[in-house]
């Protein structure tokens, strides 16, 4: 059963996650509106490009095609919120264009900082076996935390100002949900016998359907179909 698991979940992930980022391009494209929280983005484009090139993992095919894929689809989420992500900040927090490409320059120079310097950094720790990217996939674990937090927050603070549900949808919730909590982050939960693994999962989780109920109710308020709407 775990060995079926184990080979279930990063399968389950990938296919879950590119989901989410196929529908977050289509919906960033179709609303004019980007559709991944800012530093969200800035730290999964360089964990992809990271993980993908500089340090990928060597013993897994398959990985290194879904995180190759990623990266594609980065690249076009990333095209989406240069074009469409100045409106958005001078909508939510009166910054101009020019102070946003800031942001967003500092935002890819850190999180390129981070995923560059997070392997030397853990290596001499035991847990990760002195391989980059075990140490890739607790960067990731921690990653979408903050990712899940800041998703919740780019609801709030765009239902303040216009549409919350503008770049976004119910699949992209539900696929996020699934990518991380219920697969990989099982996952690496039943390996760590100290529980801070089941700690950022359980968190991950819980800010997850979080979302995934406002943004529900959001749409079916609107009168549109949350399982229609991709």
């Amino acid at each position: 059963m775990i060995m079926n698991f184990t080979t279930f979940a990063p399968l389950a992930s990938g296919v879950a996650w590119k989901t989410t980022y196929l529908a977050i391009v289509y919906r960033t494209f179709k609303d004019k509106m980007p559709g991944m929280p800012l530093a969200a983005l800035c730290l999964n484009f360089a964990w992809e490009i990271t993980y993908s090139v500089i340090y990928p993992p060597a013993s897994s095919v398959i990985l290194n095609i879904i995180n190759a894929v990623w990266m594609v689809l980065d690249v076009l989420i990333v095209i989406g919120t240069l074009l469409y992500g100045s409106k958005d900040f001078q909508q939510r927090f009166g910054i101009n264009h020019n102070i946003f490409y800031m942001i967003f320059a500092m935002g890819i120079i850190a999180s390129f900082g981070i995923m560059l310097s997070g392997p030397s950094f853990f290596d001499s720790m035991t847990i990760f076996h002195h391989d980059s990217f075990e140490v890739a996939k607790f960067i990731a674990l921690v990653q979408n935390l903050v990712m899940s937090i800041l998703f919740v927050s780019q609801f709030y603070s765009r239902k303040k100002v216009s549409n919350p549900i503008a770049g976004q949808s119910f699949i992209i919730a539900f696929f996020k949900w699934v990518g991380t909590p219920m697969t990989v982050g099982l996952l690496q939960t039943m390996s760590d016998p100290t529980g801070f693994i089941g700690v950022i999962v359980g968190l991950t989780f819980v800010c997850d359907t979080w979302y995934m109920i406002v943004i529900y109710q959001e749409i079916k308020s609107q009168k549109l179909s949350p399982l229609k709407r991709i």
